[in-house]
């Protein structure tokens, strides 16, 4: 099947015929799927995409039915075979790199500026040209409308115009004039006020002999640029113009050719550069956009400040040098280059004046001509400069302070610097950040380093080296470096060792190279500045390694420091342009892998009584939060007294807000609390268990079945030591209630029965009937229904004695359910309505959507899908305002059936399907399994029945068999 999103949407089966996609949502939803082929893609996102900002209440449910009707548009026989899948909470389409347009694009456009970057400029134009030819009108030019893929259609247009431009620049490079202005006049025209293009337009006209044409394009040019903005064209186009004007017929001088160069005789220019390194690897892309700004392809000058910044060990330096040796040739008037030791542990770092001076007398400037003031010294470096082009490379900057004197070069020089800071309040500085290398990328680095037939030899330790390593050159070339010197270590020894957290900063040394102890200099600088937000960066690094979580918020740090959360941003922040943190996206920071073992260190290093305020204000925090959030959500109690809390929580006002908190945070929420419960001291322990009892409601209805066993036996663990029966107790219900969703019947009774012993033996009557409640539910699923209504009915009896109300309608749902499968569907019925009432008059919408849910069982038991039918989606939009997706795909399968039985079978069909993705989304195979035998069901009745449309007759025994 092939896909086409350059130009109107097509899709095609592999003979070629075409697959009307007539609807725009679904258009819409295909294009943002293949957007991101190959890639899981959110559901959130993809809502944005056909909805923007403000989607229907109904977009959840409208999503899911429009990748149903997009399966069976692309697969009608076997829409489970289609190449769109559900991930997660998202979905995915998976497609071969030729059978979508705007891949095979990319890969051309890749070997294309591949070919131009080593010096094949004939296999880069076919390969631009080739690229370009798959465009057949505007991107997405029927599927737009939303402000997401209005902006995709935009980046890919701004991509084609790229590459068109870089097509230009090798064509006329190798005189084919007239190919590049047949390109360019077009492109020009419907981009009027795209300099680089109009200036290309410019150029080729005038090297293929149309002087005037030239001109007459510039003056359009500067027209349609003052009528629209108000301003004139750049110096490159004006300089281009004036070459035109003063070049007569002649073709126009090299920029590089000019007047204004001083006479007389010149020292040999010099060449500083350090070798380029051989084992460089990677970074493929930053390099083209260094060539890019270094030494444009039209021939204009640099740009006058490029910055190279990164995380310590990111190899910032060895990619200046490498960028530096393939921009050479540009700059015939010298390459200087000084290291500032900005970040080199143990040396003095070298000040403006030494560097200028340095220069200058490179420069042919003798010693006792340099001026021995900063302002004079940088007044004669940029009159020295006027007139060459002259490459510059500083490397490890430590602050702007410590280069700016050197950075106001005259036009045709550039300034290359290297370093940890982030060069944001450089005026035109075009930075290129860089991080992580890519996974292939380290594996090639690391290969080059042991052989590649000893890295192969065990591909997994290979591959586990490099993400221990987190990517970073210094830390793979170090462990490289390690192994080329131990030839007896596999590298799987290696990983062993670097596995202990505790040990991976000291394994990561090897001689004077250490990763440790290129952070200290990037930590020391913040914590021996001069600025107090430096210093507050420094220790709020360390207060980071007190946490064990994935990442941080601004309110969490506040908590963290004890400070104002305003202050905590602007700490991570510093952070963030001292490349020690990173932020993904706004409001959420997170530390390399590496950076988190060296604050760990250093945290460890700090007062234990203060590390442990610290980590118990974070507890007080989220666990306050926790409890504002429970109660917006309006999760039942859980019998416990509130354990004292001293802070304020987050600033949740909605039930939406709260469930994207508990959401958003909830890996962090689980890592604290663990952490919490192993800790030795009391309060920390009981901070710890008290989170994890408000995570319960939300793991339950968000069926983190598999978190929810972890949490309560370390909160099992954690009361035993405690010695709180209490906790204990609760601990034996939610262990029970989390094997009882998993089926694990037996040992959920073990565990009810031993919370139902601990609360007799406290006396405490709700954990008591908690306790009847589980057994009560343990009992029924296990088919033991007599007993399931002893337990329920005891429980009923306390839940009334002690007021508690839902532990009685609770205890009434379960005796319902029963009586349903003892067959006494009357008494069924009117125990659950009852049970449906009292939950309706308290606002309970979990135990509505329960109670619902039985209604419509035994109404398909009864023969009533209609009545089924209402009670399902009844229950369906009761668990979907609370978000309790552990029930949805048993509440879709009810609808499946009670459609089916109705004659439906289009929905019933859709329905079985989602219930299907969701239980998938769940890892419920149960369900599933369930889902599919009724999808089948279903199939099975379009082909048998297709007359038979409306609903059973308490005469049809067939159709009420299939209804059960």
């Amino acid at each position: 099947m092939r896909f086409s999103v350059l130009g109107v949407l097509t899709v095609r089966h592999a003979d070629g015929g075409l697959v009307p996609v007539r609807r725009r949502k679904h258009r819409q939803l295909l294009v943002a799927l293949l957007l991101r082929a190959n890639t899981p893609v959110s559901g959130g996102h993809l809502t944005e995409s056909l909805w923007g900002a403000a989607p229907p209440p109904s977009a959840e449910q409208n999503l899911k039915t429009y990748v149903h009707t997009l399966r069976k548009l692309l697969s009608p026989d076997d829409p489970r075979s289609a190449p769109i899948t559900t991930h997660g909470a998202g979905y995915l389409i998976t497609l071969r790199p030729d059978d979508l347009d705007l891949l095979v694009f990319q890969d051309l456009v890749r070997h294309g500026r591949r070919a131009a970057r080593e010096g094949d400029p004939e296999t880069a134009c076919r390969c631009f040209e080739q690229a370009l030819g798959l465009w057949r009108g505007d991107a997405l030019q029927d599927a737009g409308g939303s402000g997401v893929l209005d902006r995709a259609a935009g980046h890919l247009t701004e991509e084609r115009l790229s590459v068109l431009e870089e097509l230009a620049e090798l064509q006329l490079h190798l005189g084919r004039n007239a190919e590049a202005v047949s390109r360019l006049r077009a492109a020009a025209a419907g981009h009027p006020l795209r300099e680089r293009l109009q200036r290309q337009l410019m150029l080729g006209l005038h090297l293929s002999g149309d002087r005037a044409g030239a001109l007459d394009a510039y003056q359009r040019f500067r027209k349609a640029l003052v009528t629209e903005t108000g301003l004139d064209p750049g110096r490159d186009v004006q300089e281009l113009h004036r070459r035109i004007l003063t070049s007569g017929s002649g073709p126009v001088p090299p920029a590089s050719d000019r007047a204004t160069r001083p006479a007389g005789p010149r020292p040999e220019p010099p060449r500083q550069l350090p070798r380029d390194l051989a084992g460089f690897v990677g970074r493929a892309e930053e390099l083209v956009r260094l060539r890019s700004l270094l030494a444009p392809w039209d021939g204009g000058p640099p740009h006058h400040v490029v910055a190279i910044t990164g995380p310590p060990g990111s190899g910032k330096s060895a990619l200046a040098v490498r960028a530096a040796h393939a921009v050479g040739r540009d700059f015939p008037d010298g390459w200087l280059y000084t290291n500032l030791h900005g970040a080199t542990p143990g040396l003095r770092r070298l000040e403006p004046l030494e560097v200028l001076g340095r220069f200058l007398r490179d420069l042919g400037v003798s010693p006792q001509a340099v001026p021995d003031d900063v302002d004079g010294a940088a007044a004669l470096w940029r009159t020295r400069l006027d007139g060459r082009r002259v490459l510059v490379v500083l490397d490890d900057a430590a602050d702007l302070a410590q280069i700016r004197p050197l950075l106001s070069v005259p036009v045709g020089s550039t300034i290359l610097v290297t370093s940890r800071e982030s060069f944001a309040l450089v005026d035109d500085c075009a930075r290129v950040r860089i991080g992580e290398l890519l996974r292939t990328e380290a594996s090639a680095m690391f290969a080059k380093l042991i052989g590649a037939g000893r890295a192969a030899d065990d591909v997994r330790a290979t591959g586990r080296l490099i993400e221990l390593c987190g990517r970073l050159p210094l830390a793979v070339g170090i462990a490289g470096a390690r192994l080329a010197n131990r030839p007896r270590w596999t590298v799987a020894d290696l990983v062993e060792r670097l596995e202990d957290e505790r040990r991976r900063l000291h394994e990561l040394e090897a001689g004077d190279l250490a990763v440790r102890s290129s952070l200290a200099v990037s930590y020391d600088l913040l914590a021996g500045g001069a600025h107090p937000l430096d210093r507050l960066a420094a220790r709020t690094l360390r207060m980071l390694g007190v946490l064990q979580v994935a990442d941080v918020t601004p309110l969490m740090v506040a908590a963290l420091l004890g400070g104002p959360a305003e202050e905590a941003e602007r700490a991570m922040e510093r952070l963030v342009d001292a490349h020690l943190a990173e932020c993904d996206e706004p409001g959420r920071y997170r530390l390399h892998d590496l950076v988190r073992l060296f604050a760990r260190e250093r945290a460890a290093l700090q007062d234990p009584e203060e590390t442990t305020a610290a980590l118990n204000r974070v507890l007080d925090f989220y666990t306050a939060t926790a409890v504002l959030a429970g109660t917006l959500l309006r999760y039942p109690s859980h019998g416990l007294p509130e354990i004292d809390l001293h802070a304020v929580p987050a600033p949740l006002t909605s039930r939406e807000q709260a469930y994207e908190w508990m959401e958003e945070e909830r890996a962090n929420l689980l890592s604290v609390a663990f952490q919490a419960m192993a800790s030795p001291g009391e309060r920390t322990v009981r901070l710890g268990a008290a989170l994890a009892i408000r995570l319960h409601w939300h793991l339950l209805y968000g069926h983190h079945v598999s978190y929810m066993l972890t949490v309560n036996r370390r909160m099992l663990e954690a009361a035993r030591r405690l010695g709180d029966r209490s906790i204990e107790a609760l601990a034996h219900n939610h262990t029970g209630v989390a094997l009882c969703a998993r089926l694990q019947l037996p040992e959920s009774v073990a565990h009810f029965e031993r919370h139902l012993a601990i609360s007799r033996e406290l006396g405490n009557a709700h954990g008591e009937q908690r306790a009847l409640g589980g057994l009560a539910r343990s009992c029924f699923e296990m088919g033991r229904y007599e007993e399931a209504v002893g337990h329920a009915e005891a429980q009923r009896v306390i839940a009334r004695r002690i007021g508690h109300s839902s532990g009685e309608y609770y205890a009434l749902g379960i005796i319902g359910e029963a009586y349903h499968r003892l067959g006494r569907f009357d008494q069924a019925l009117a125990v659950l309505e009852k049970s449906l009432s009292l939950s309706r008059r308290d606002g309970n919408v979990y135990q509505q959507g329960s109670e619902l849910e039985a209604l419509g069982e035994l109404h398909l038991s009864r023969g009533e899908p209609a009545l089924a039918k209402s009670a399902f989606t009844d229950a369906l939009d009761c668990v979907r305002t609370i978000r309790m997706v552990a029930m949805e795909s048993y509440l879709l399968l009810g609808l499946a059936r009670s459609c089916r039985l109705l004659g439906e079978l289009d929905q019933a069909a859709a329905h079985a399907w989602q219930a299907v993705e969701t239980s998938r989304g769940l890892r419920d195979s149960n369900t599933e399994q369930k889902a599919l035998a009724e999808h089948a069901a279903i199939e099975e009745a379009r082909r048998s029945s297709p007359r038979r449309a409306g609903p059973p007759q308490a005469g049809d025994p067939e159709r009420l068999r299939l209804a059960r």
